[in-house]
């Protein structure tokens, strides 16, 4: 089956100023496991320029071919759609904003997309097992907030023309909420926080541990459920939902200073802009890093998109003032939190073992809707690193849902209130 026609091969060189393709070819992006939603492929497309012939390589992400239950699953989870809809249509509408925040797309088709290769301008993907320096922190949250800056400057360039109120939700809700079938791949990264707590949390031994961790783990969640939802108050824009280390890629500028892309949206939402910035704080730092730079982060996210809003005469304060920004944060680490504690333990995952996982339909389908227990037990059995850094993270779940750890007192009940 032929991926692209000789048509939109040159339709996607045209772009960049070249008349037609002399030949071309598409092979695996990596020998590696990059995503798990969707197959990477490079497109390499030779061309003349003047007297002379270049390669250009463009970056092809599609639907699965060979992997029937991932392409399913996709197909289910309408996760490759809802990247389809965002790219064809609504980004479409979205400012260039003052720096990139994206790589460009060239063609999009519902089971296709052809991206520009950034790998080629010298972005790099982080390690899945490193934590964030403040230097590239400092660049994703610039990124970030000019990419939720483009949903408001569209909610009011659209008011404005419709001469009322207009919010993103009126005509992307569909595609703009937590798929039904996303439900059973919550359920099992829950259950596996709740086993993996009963072995290796540092407060197990501490009174009615064992029995209010199932309940106290899955009040949280619930919380965390409900957040993915518009909020009634706060002003809501596109969320990313999924920045862990795979979907963000840095560059050293000329100027010696940091530049962070986002990558992939089939799991986004439409909600207030702290779920961006609480699950990728906890998907890519330390607890010490968090304590010591979190009023940082959120004073350059606020001035950052203050900036990009006066560019067009929006004032930021009638979208959200600082205070409420803070707040907001506050209202969504229950969201952040119980992301990362879904994803953390299999992100950093040794390569291997990853690779053993998802390259198995039966092994991925059983960790993504069933039970992923056992694959994470056994790694914090085997690898302290790992241990280490998943430990630190769910029991900060402990400590700030289950028990007051300086009295050792139970307050369980106050989950619902988290």
């Amino acid at each position: 089956m032929e991926l692209l026609s000789e048509k939109e091969i040159n339709h996607i060189i045209q772009q960049l100023g070249y008349t037609k393709a002399l030949q071309w070819s598409v092979n695996n992006f990596t020998d590696h496991l990059i995503g798990y939603l969707g197959e990477h492929l490079t497109l390499t497309v030779e061309v003349e320029s003047g007297a002379t012939k270049i390669v250009l390589k463009f970056f092809i992400k599609c639907i699965p071919r060979f992997d029937v239950y991932l392409a399913e699953y996709l197909k289910e989870t309408s996760f490759f759609n809802k990247e389809y809809v965002m790219l064809s249509s609504l980004f479409k509408h979205y400012n260039k904003g003052s720096q990139k925040w994206r790589p460009s797309v060239l063609l999009v088709k519902e089971d296709l997309f052809v991206f520009e290769d950034v790998t080629q301008l010298g972005y790099k993907m982080p390690h899945n097992r490193d934590t964030f320096t403040l230097e590239q922190v400092i660049a994703f949250v610039e990124t970030i907030a000019i990419f939720h800056a483009q949903s408001y400057v569209y909610e009011e360039k659209k008011s404005k023309e419709l001469r009322r109120p207009y919010r993103i939700w009126e005509d992307y809700c569909d595609y703009l909420q937590e798929p039904a079938k996303g439900k059973c791949w919550r359920n099992a990264g829950r259950d596996a926080v709740i086993e993996f707590l009963k072995v290796y949390s540092k407060y197990k031994e501490y009174p009615n541990f064992l029995q209010n961790i199932e309940e106290a783990i899955t009040k949280v969640f619930e919380k965390a459920s409900f957040l993915m939802r518009p909020h009634p108050v706060y002003r809501n824009v596109v969320v990313h939902r999924d920045l862990w280390t795979n979907n963000i890629l840095f560059k050293n500028t000329d100027h010696g200073k940091c530049h962070a892309l986002i990558v992939d949206f089939q799991t986004v939402l439409y909600a207030p802009p702290m779920i961006d910035l609480s699950s990728f704080i906890y998907f890519t730092t330390t607890r010490n890093f968090r304590e010591k730079y979190l009023t940082d982060i959120i004073d350059l996210y606020y001035s950052t998109l203050s900036k990009e809003l006066k560019k067009l005469s929006i004032d930021v304060d009638k979208i959200m003032d600082r205070d409420s920004l803070e707040k907001c944060y506050e209202e969504n680490v229950a969201f952040g939190i119980t992301q990362a504690a879904i994803i953390v333990p299999i992100t950093v995952m040794d390569s291997r073992m990853r690779e053993k996982i998802f390259s198995d339909p039966e092994t991925a389908y059983r960790v993504n809707e069933v039970s992923r227990s056992s694959e994470i037990l056994e790694m914090a059995k085997t690898d302290e690193v790992y241990l280490t850094r998943v430990s630190e993270l769910l029991d900060e779940i402990v400590e700030r849902y289950m028990f007051d750890t300086k009295t050792n007192c139970n307050y369980i009940s106050s989950v619902n209130n988290a």
